[in-house]
């Protein structure tokens, strides 16, 4: 029987003259969130046709989320960048509730969020706070009322609008959403909020479905730079380029001249996170990543840099494993002061600390056995907090010192910054050819390395307009090598 009567008082809602108001149960829009991230939803409009949806209904919704409507997203982002299926989201640019009465349309663009980010607008120069959705790929979720169509639904997080008039006689409403275009260029937090996936349904929600995701908080724990509407930070690690994800380095060593550019000199895959205060500074630096695939003669130092603020100041501590040990090498842990930049050699000599045995060439021959690389992590706790947007954006700054050439081969713009290094002398500080050819490149981990003397513009045949075009074509070049002409090496699974 209290069951019953729980379920009646979830699906009427009464006024204070006794005048019953429209049933309160969540349902989704007909109208969708289109792939371009805009799109106008038609409120009078449930997706099923025996719903009915008018002023007293919204009124309904109005009353029952305090003076609110309250809509959320079923998030439909591919597992591209630094999405996945556990963590995705989008940004939200504007809204606008156009509400349309016989003698007047009233537009609200007011909105709010559980979530926020900074994020860089396409076009801007400065990142500014906007609100997000986050939600994972869950289908099934279990709402907290069954006969609400959130339950057993995909839906994420909230978005409320404020609404102080009454909307029992509304002739019609509209809600128009347009998600936040980023700089895709950029890693994360933007490769996070970005949105590239299908139409993204909609749905109106009762207060104890609105109550009920917001407390759920699907996808959060592993979304980037997670803030509040006053910048603090919810979520404390944002990682680079994702929690499970790794960059991938890839080198020429033989700059400043071409050589048989196959980009497999030396590969390294790194993940880097920082720990963020409430006040959205970042207190603690860590990192991770493996040694993948050895196309050289010449023997390197990798090292991975990050530009900090001059007054920056704290101590880093790093290790090296061989491969498959969890126990880190003689000599290891080692420790050094950071101050104004983070500048770490992370693996030393690596001629002699990667081999298959019989070569120096490791995992980059088509019938060779795949080499498990080595390892190495690193860990830096600075003395004050460091603000999140002083710090250098991702991928930063991984780059080669060459034993035999003495030249350092940095990401097309960057700068040399060892003293003993030739580059400075010699004027080779700029790391491209005059073709606009790069020698270090920055790749998400789907990479595979082009075999041995195999040209990357013959692994990947896109490659070449990927590059005349400075990068504006073909962004997604790395996903169609030509099978015979890569090595593909599982470091992940390390």
């Amino acid at each position: 029987m209290k069951r019953l009567m729980c379920l009646f008082a979830s699906v009427v809602l009464m006024l204070g003259s006794g005048q019953a108001l429209a049933s309160v149960l969540s349902f989704k829009f007909q109208d969708k969130i289109q792939n371009d991230g805009v799109g106008t939803i038609d409120l009078f409009s449930p997706a099923l046709k025996e719903k009915v949806s008018n002023g007293a209904t919204l009124e309904a919704f109005r009353r029952d989320n305090n003076g609110a409507l309250v809509f959320s997203v079923s998030l439909n982002e591919p597992n591209d960048g630094s999405e996945n299926s556990e963590s995705q989201g989008v940004a939200i640019e504007s809204v606008e509730l156009r509400l349309i009465y016989a003698t007047e349309t009233v537009v609200i663009t007011d909105l709010s969020t559980v979530t926020y980010s900074l994020l860089l607008k396409k076009g801007n120069t400065n990142r500014a706070l906007y609100s997000t959705i986050v939600g994972d790929s869950q289908s099934n979720r279990t709402s907290s009322d069954i006969l609400s169509e959130m339950n057993g639904s995909s839906f994420d997080g909230t978005l409320r609008v404020p609404v102080a008039r009454d909307l029992t006689d509304l002739m019609g409403a509209t809600f128009t959403v347009r998600f936040l275009v980023v700089d895709r260029k950029l890693t994360d937090p933007e490769a996070f909020y970005d949105f590239a996936g299908a139409d993204e349904e909609i749905a109106l929600l009762s207060s104890a479905d609105a109550t009920y995701l917001d407390a759920l908080a699907p996808g959060r724990a592993l979304a980037p730079l997670t803030l509040n509407a006053s910048g603090e930070a919810l979520v404390n690690w944002t990682y680079y380029p994702s929690n499970d994800g790794y960059y991938v380095a890839s080198y020429e060593d033989l700059f400043p001249k071409q050589g048989d550019y196959d980009f497999n000199d030396l590969v390294v895959a790194y993940r880097v996170a920082m720990d963020t205060n409430a006040n959205s500074e970042v207190s603690r630096i860590t990192g991770s990543g493996y040694l993948v695939a050895r196309g050289a003669a010449y023997n390197h130092d990798w090292r991975l840099r990050i530009a900090l603020p001059t007054w920056a100041s704290g101590l880093a501590t790093y290790n090296f494993y061989e491969a498959s040990s969890l126990t880190p090498k003689l000599g290891f842990p080692k420790q050094q002061w950071v101050s104004g930049e983070l500048d770490l050699l992370l693996a030393e000599n690596i001629a002699g600390e990667f081999s298959d045995g019989s070569s120096t060439y490791v995992n980059t021959f088509h019938e060779q056995a795949v080499v498990e690389g080595p390892r190495f992590d690193f860990s830096v706790v600075f003395d004050l907090p460091v603000p999140f947007a002083d710090i250098e954006e991702a991928p930063f700054d991984p780059y080669l010192y060459v034993y035999d050439t003495e030249y350092e081969v940095h990401l097309m713009g960057k700068s040399p910054v060892l003293g003993y290094s030739r580059n400075a002398q010699n004027s080779l500080t700029v790391f491209k050819d005059e073709n606009n050819y790069p020698f270090a490149l920055v790749i998400p981990d789907d990479f595979a390395p082009p075999l041995a003397a195999v040209d990357m513009g013959l692994a990947y045949p896109d490659y070449l307009e990927y590059v005349l075009s400075g990068g504006a074509q073909k962004t997604d070049w790395f996903r169609r090598p030509v099978v015979e002409r890569v090595k593909n090496v599982p470091f992940k699974n390390w």
